[in-house]
């Protein structure tokens, strides 16, 4: 996966936010399946971006090259802070 498309994924997902906030808000219902439809997308990237940084370490780490401070992730949040978000968005409103 570039560079472009970790990108991507990001911008994707934090749509998938603002657009949970708002669904969240218009129903009022956190089952609707509308709203978990759109909370198992944004799952499915957090998912796809930590196992993503996951391989770009362990590729690192054997190249030699491991520097924990640079990650393609650096370009945007950490899939952790983006998945904290969501949590808390979740945690908030259910």
């Amino acid at each position: 996966m570039t560079h472009l498309e970790t990108s991507q994924l990001i911008r994707r997902l934090q749509l998938l936010q603002r657009r949970l906030c708002e669904m969240a808000n218009d129903l009022g219902n956190l089952t609707d399946p509308e709203i978990v439809a759109v909370s198992e997308e944004a799952d499915s990237l957090i998912i796809q971006l930590q196992r993503l940084r996951k391989e770009e370490a362990e590729y690192r780490k054997m190249d030699g090259s491991y520097d924990d401070s640079v990650s393609v992730l650096t370009a945007s949040q950490s899939t952790e802070e983006v998945g904290q978000q969501s949590r808390a968005f979740l945690v908030k409103h259910s």
